[in-house]
């Protein structure tokens, strides 16, 4: 009987403070505060394992109580109230980390790949680019022109030259880049 009447006590009391907090008590609200923000420390502790978060969690969770104490006029509601929003913020935080991360990991990823894929890209364009420039001074304008989209009666038109010369030179250049570039072969599937 003894201890029905603890619990009838706290019980008379937690109904008194709600009702104080409602009124705007702020010193009812520090002892309640006082209370309730180790309990909603623990609580969230089961969902995130950074101790500073569960902390900003407890006491972002009882600020939103203060903010919205004219809505609750007995503990139950409180109670159930400041559960919900505590594990509500929990699961963000958890939501937001896993975004965050997945993030930071897709921005590495890609910005390794990408910076790979670049330097692939240049490294080959030099290497072509070296390789057209040892051609002959011929061969190299008519590579050059093909490289633009010109068909050979254009390249023959442009350099004043028969349109077979073209096509033998062009034959001609491309079997001598093929061997320049032969060992990096590979290189040209990422172009």
């Amino acid at each position: 009987m003894g201890q029905w009447n603890w619990k009838k006590q706290i019980e008379c009391n937690m109904r008194n403070i709600v009702a104080d907090i409602r009124e705007g008590d702020k010193n009812s609200f520090k002892e309640f505060f006082g209370d309730y923000y180790p309990i909603l420390c623990v609580f969230a502790s089961k969902y995130v394992k950074n101790e500073e978060q569960c902390k900003d969690i407890a006491q972002e969770t009882l600020l939103s109580y203060w903010e919205k104490r004219a809505d609750f006029e007995d503990i139950y509601k409180v109670k159930g109230f400041l559960y919900m929003v505590a594990r509500n913020r929990c699961l963000n935080y958890l939501k937001r980390e896993q975004v965050n991360q997945a993030y930071v990991d897709e921005a590495n990823r890609e910005s390794e790949e990408y910076f790979q894929e670049e330097v692939i890209e240049q490294e080959t364009y030099m290497l072509v680019r070296k390789a057209i420039e040892g051609l002959p001074p011929q061969m190299r304008t008519i590579i050059k022109y093909a490289m633009e989209g010109l068909k050979n009666p254009q390249i023959a038109s442009e350099m004043g030259i028969a349109e077979g010369t073209v096509h033998a030179l062009k034959k001609t250049a491309y079997r001598k880049l093929r061997e320049q570039l032969k060992e990096h072969f590979y290189l040209l599937f990422f172009v």
